[in-house]
């Protein structure tokens, strides 16, 4: 474990494997004044990201950064449990049906999937496109987003996907990020006219003393917050974003188990980029790992994933890490690794994504399995390890 102290705040990080990117972005979360009330910590499977860390979690109160839950708001997992065995599985079909009914990387559906009436579309207060949103529910997406059959040491065959909250979520961050930076540069043109109607009113010596009063945060655009009624808002929106997110993942379940004529015998979810609402806990690229809550966390398309119970530490947040962690940049990534090398790592899983463009996804672009299930102690109870049969991304 790591200790990083900022200016206003203290993040503890479960591991030691952090790259100098990533301890660059938590120190300098740590050094924000809106930070000083939070407990942070960071999960081990923590690596930088696009303006914020991933493995990040936090306390909040009553001010939010929409950049630090990012842009695929409610990401997260499906799982289900099917009733056949690996034997009874016909692969190239079911293949060939995902990439028929599951729509993939940017690509939406022809008609909305009926989960899409469930959706609150009329609560969401910031500006989206409602049709492309409607279209969306039942997609999978693309980067790291996926679907898996797994299976556990029984023999039982798992249906495992992997995506969120599409172009709904990206547009909701995107707007409230702009909308949080613009609330603070609206101080400095607040001034300008406090200044100009002083002057106006022959008031020139009342101007040091008004201003004083009014203090422009030193801040970022990717860190600007919001407070007040752009919190309310934003956080009405964000609660339908995982609403969404996770009726898209079920959207997708049910085309496959009903094209595929497959009975679901259990299931649940497990999401990692949003905020919990009960307990004012934001998690980014961080899941709950509440008291014997059980969670899913994919390691890597050979590995497979690990189910495991929360313990509830709350000390860690009551939280753990979402996935193993980027040890290499997507660019780095398709720089230096082969096809060749990914496909002989690949062998043992059907699959028609490994290819030249899915080579950003490659097992060996994570921290390896071992790694997470020795630093994962103190927050969860492994019970099984589940191995991938299938694999599709999209490509």
């Amino acid at each position: 474990m790591l200790k990083l102290q900022g200016k206003f705040n203290e993040a503890k990080v479960f591991t030691k494997n952090v790259d100098e990117t990533a301890v660059g972005q938590i120190l300098d979360l740590c050094n924000q004044e809106f930070v000083k009330d939070s407990k942070i910590r960071i999960m081990p499977d923590t690596h930088a990201g696009a303006g914020c860390t991933i493995g990040t979690t936090m306390t909040i109160q009553d001010k939010i950064v929409p950049n630090l839950v990012g842009v695929d708001i409610g990401c997260g997992m499906e799982v289900v449990v099917i009733d056949k065995k690996k034997e009874e599985i016909n692969f190239d079909h079911l293949d060939e049906t995902i990439r028929k009914f599951v729509p993939s990387g940017f690509s939406i559906r022809n008609k909305e999937h009926h989960f899409s009436k469930m959706i609150d579309f009329d609560g969401v207060r910031a500006p989206f496109t409602l049709q492309r949103a409607q279209k969306s529910i039942g997609t999978l997406g693309g980067g790291n987003h996926f679907i898996e059959l797994n299976e556990d040491d029984k023999g039982n065959v798992y249906i495992v996907i992997h995506s969120g909250s599409r172009n709904l979520g990206k547009q909701i961050a995107e707007y409230y990020q702009k909308y949080a930076y613009e609330q603070l540069i609206h101080v400095t043109s607040m001034k300008d006219e406090i200044i100009k109607r002083l002057i106006k009113e022959g008031r020139e010596k009342e101007i040091q003393e008004t201003l004083r009063g009014i203090k422009k945060p030193q801040i970022r655009k990717e860190l600007a917050y919001l407070e007040g009624q752009g919190f309310k808002d934003y956080m009405n929106d964000m609660n339908i974003a995982q609403k969404y997110a996770e009726l898209n993942r079920k959207a997708m379940i049910d085309e496959i188990v009903t094209k595929m004529d497959w009975k679901v015998t259990d299931q649940f979810t497990t999401i990692h980029n949003y905020i919990d609402m009960e307990n004012m806990i934001l998690r980014k690229g961080a899941i709950s790992a509440q008291k014997d809550e059980r969670v899913i966390i994919p390691i890597n398309m050979r590995d497979g994933s690990i189910i495991a119970f929360g313990k509830g530490n709350a000390d860690w947040n009551f939280s753990g890490p979402h996935g193993a962690g980027r040890i290499m940049s997507r660019k780095k990534a398709k720089e230096s690794l082969s096809l060749e090398d990914f496909q002989n790592t690949m062998t043992e899983v059907w699959t028609t994504s490994v290819v030249e463009s899915t080579i950003d996804e490659a097992p060996m672009v994570y921290k390896p399995m071992d790694e997470i299930i020795e630093n994962t102690k103190e927050t969860i109870d492994i019970k099984h390890i589940i191995k991938p049969l299938y694999n599709f991304k999209a490509n």
